[in-house]
C-alpha cells in the first residue's frame, strides 16, 4: 500500500514561498536551518537533497503558482506606479517611452479578447463531388 501523501508542512510552505520570491537554495537552507556549506558539507548536501525531494511533492507546483501570482501582482503594481511616474518625467525620451509602455499595457488589457481572435482562410481546396467509380 503506498504511503499517503500529506499536505505541505509549514516548513515546506515557507520553502515554496521563498523559492517563488527568488531565493536561492543556499539562502533557503540558511534561513530554514541556519547552515552554510562550510559548516558541515555532508549535512548541507542532505539538506539540498531534501529541497529536491520537496520540489517533487504533489502540492509543490500549486503552492508555487499561488505564490507567483501574489508576487506578480506586487511586481505589476510597483511597475505600473513607476511607469505612471515616468510619464511626467522632464526627459522627453523617458516620458515618451513610459507613455508607450502604458498604452501597450492598457491595450493588452482592454483588447485582449479581440487580439486573441484568429481567422483561418483555406484556399486551393478541390471542388467537392462524388468519388470516381472505378
Amino acid at each position: 500500500m503506498p504511503r499517503p501523501i500529506r499536505p505541505l508542512t509549514v516548513e515546506q510552505t515557507k520553502f515554496v514561498r521563498m523559492e517563488a520570491n527568488g531565493y536561492t537554495s543556499p539562502e533557503i537552507i540558511l534561513e530554514l536551518w541556519g547552515m552554510k556549506r562550510e559548516d558541515d558539507p555532508t549535512e548541507y548536501h542532505n539538506l539540498e537533497c531534501k529541497l529536491s525531494r520537496w520540489r517533487r511533492h504533489p502540492d509543490y507546483m500549486a503552492a508555487w503558482k499561488e505564490e507567483i501570482s501574489n508576487v506578480s501582482v506586487k511586481l505589476m503594481n510597483k511597475g505600473l506606479r513607476k511607469i505612471i511616474n515616468q510619464m511626467d518625467a522632464n526627459e522627453p525620451w523617458l516620458a515618451n517611452k513610459a507613455a508607450n509602455d502604458g498604452v501597450n499595457f492598457a491595450r493588452s488589457r482592454v483588447f485582449a479578447e479581440e487580439d486573441r481572435a484568429v481567422t483561418v482562410k483555406i484556399e486551393g481546396m478541390p471542388d467537392l463531388g462524388t468519388p470516381d467509380e472505378g
